[in-house]
């Protein structure tokens, strides 16, 4: 998974930054998942689509859509470096993940 395109969407009343993240692959339940190590995981299901809410303390929030392959991220324009180095890690130790849980399946079934 990779990020294609990082653009600024609003800006909200308090003066917080509203970012649109286009995504190379859909988030899928191991992304929603991973999140919860890193803060609070709210997860709302509407009309059968699983929408969720990611939120780090008061400073960084995160919505998506499962199998949805765009996000928006909410930040003060003054945690813009914390926040989008956060997004990038995250995105990598997903992929590592995905990597590791790959291998594990490809062990276990050509074994």
């Amino acid at each position: 998974m990779n990020i294609l395109k990082r653009q600024r969407t609003s800006k909200c009343t308090s003066g917080a930054l509203v970012y649109e993240f286009i995504l190379s692959d859909p988030i899928d339940s191991a992304f929603i998942d991973l999140l919860g190590r890193f803060g609070n995981v709210e997860k709302k299901e509407l009309g059968g689509v699983l929408m969720f809410t990611f939120q780090i303390d008061d400073w960084f929030t995160l919505k998506g859509i499962l199998e949805d392959a765009l996000f928006y991220a909410t930040y003060q324009r003054s945690d813009a470096t914390t926040a989008e180095k956060f997004i990038d890690n995250f995105i990598t130790s997903y992929n590592i993940s995905k990597v590791r849980s790959e291998d594990i399946i490809f062990t276990s079934t050509s074994g």
